[in-house]
């Protein structure tokens, strides 16, 4: 049987109970349109290909009917330096139902494998892999509800894997441009460790507030601002606001305040342009360091991505 460096056990030991929790990834935001505005997403309604990772119950108020999108994030890149790949889509059904599904996968730093002689023997690459669909159901002008299912894994080794079912479920609402949505979110079975023992999945109370309006005719804003509980009696709060023009260029800035969270804190811009349908958004995060952390654990985040909605 292989002998494999102390380093492997630490590896998934700060992978499986980041903050008392399991596949601490599952709370990651990787649409670079919520990201650049300090992660928010509860409440996007301009951009809803990854409505399947967020809140569904969003998609009846899109403006479109259909979106879609890839994306590339380098995660964590003074850290972990996790490199994840992301595909997405949404559809709204006549402003009232709406379904989505969300894919990604995430290739984390390898590790050496020795032998009982301590010799090498190879490397392996951990990876992580999360899917989810979503449908929601606008049952009045003024409301809707939404639901996402999904499963998480993680490969931790060449021989061990784990793996939790997840669920989100929340309600939304959107009248004169004010939005407000609430829910739970990452509700699911436990996750194995290689000692047997099972942790939660990073569930959390979320509450999301916010505003949109359009102006002169071509000018756009939408600011939101959300709260997380996590239910190992730890919370996060998050900011975000989005400048466009004429539907075609958009300005996003943000903060995420993560405390003991599974997500640290960041401040977080991006880009974004739109044209004939076709998206191309990209984000940046500037991170923050604390007392565990050496360097800054969310610098230098990137996220982009390339979509077409209609």
């Amino acid at each position: 049987m292989k002998a494999r460096f102390f380093l492997i056990g630490m590896l998934f030991i700060s992978t499986i109970l980041s903050a008392q929790n399991a596949l601490p990834y599952t709370a990651a935001e990787y649409n670079p349109v919520s990201l650049a505005k300090g992660g928010t997403s509860l409440l996007e309604s301009g951009s809803t290909a990854y409505s399947a990772f967020g809140n569904t119950a969003a998609l009846p108020y899109s403006e479109s009917k259909g979106d879609f999108a890839v994306g590339y994030t380098l995660w964590q890149p003074n850290n972990t330096k996790s490199n994840v790949i992301s595909a997405a889509g949404a559809y709204n059904i006549k402003n009232k139902i709406g379904v989505s599904a969300a894919f990604s996968y995430g290739m984390n730093p390898a590790y050496d494998i020795f032998d009982e002689q301590a010799q090498p023997n190879g490397s392996f690459t951990p990876s992580d892999m999360r899917a989810a669909v979503g449908v929601s159901w606008r049952f009045v002008p003024w409301m809707s509800v939404g639901a996402n299912f999904g499963y998480a894994g993680s490969s931790l080794a060449d021989d061990f894997n784990t793996g939790a079912f997840t669920a989100d479920v929340f309600l939304m609402s959107k009248f004169a441009g004010f939005k407000v949505a609430a829910g739970v979110a990452r509700l699911g079975t436990q996750a194995k460790s290689i000692s047997g023992d099972k942790f939660c999945l990073p569930s959390a109370v979320e509450l999301a507030l916010g505003y949109e309006n359009v102006f002169a005719e071509k000018h756009r804003i939408d600011v939101s601002a959300e709260a997380e509980y996590f239910f190992t009696n730890s919370f996060a709060v998050a900011a975000g606001a989005e400048y466009g023009f004429n539907d075609m260029v958009f300005v996003r800035a943000g903060y995420r305040y993560g405390g003991k969270s599974p997500i640290p804190s960041f401040a977080s811009v991006g880009l974004g342009v739109k044209f004939f349908g076709v998206r191309l958004n990209c984000a940046y995060l500037i991170g923050f360091a604390n007392d565990s952390i050496v360097k800054p654990a969310m610098s230098n985040t990137l996220a982009v991505s390339a979509g077409f909605s209609f």
